[in-house]
């Protein structure tokens, strides 16, 4: 008997049981999908978990430099929380709807690059340690970008990885937060559902100490 399609509607691709606070946005994210798949429409959300958008939410400042690995929708959200992104996208199509975006809606506080190498997505050599309030790693080569770009966040700021259950992500580094202990102040685990998809997926949110 076949238990994934079971498993990644209540559980992450390591069995972690989504919680019974969150069953309702698997409602909400099940709406979504079915409007996605009618009519075409995306929800103009990060496409992370419910719970690590509310905990971004939370502790974004309108003065915060965010720095993302992977843009989406999620880029448009951060903006309108944070002073200014810069976001690398290796998707020339996924760049260039959100570059229109940005030249319609003027929004002015994006930095947004279009990057497909790995090395180039990973390499922090001209961000300042210590500069980032944020730093969301949802795409390019995520174990690289963690163990190079963690430096780069300063004390108390936070460092935000989508997909924490999927280890195939995370080669090298899928023990960085225990590697790492002494550096992290705090460390939440975000698990619940993501909108326009019926699936239970896990984000990441570490504070640097």
């Amino acid at each position: 008997m076949n238990l994934s399609g079971h498993m990644a509607r209540f559980h992450t691709s390591t069995g972690t049981f989504v919680g019974w606070r969150q069953l309702p946005n698997g409602v909400r994210a099940i709406g979504q999908a079915v409007i996605r798949k009618a009519f075409g429409r995306i929800p103009r959300q990060p496409w992370i978990p419910f719970a690590a958008q509310k905990e971004l939410a939370a502790i974004l400042t309108r003065d915060a430099v965010v720095w993302e690995v992977g843009a989406g929708y999620s880029t448009l959200w951060l903006s309108a929380r944070a002073s200014c992104v810069v976001s690398i996208e290796a998707s020339r199509e996924w760049h260039d709807r959100l570059a229109a975006i940005i030249r319609q809606e003027r929004i002015g506080n994006v930095d947004l690059r279009h990057e497909w190498q790995a090395d180039r997505m990973a390499d922090f050599a001209g961000v300042e340690d210590g500069s980032l309030d944020l730093l969301f790693i949802d795409g390019g080569p995520r174990g690289r970008c963690l163990a190079n770009g963690f430096r780069k966040v300063r004390s108390g700021g936070h460092v935000y990885l989508d997909n924490w259950d999927d280890r195939n992500f995370w080669e090298g580094e899928t023990d960085f937060p225990e590697r790492h202990a002494t550096e992290i102040r705090r460390r939440v685990s975000c698990v619940d559902y993501v909108p326009a998809q019926f699936g239970v997926y896990e984000g990441l949110l570490l504070q640097k100490a």
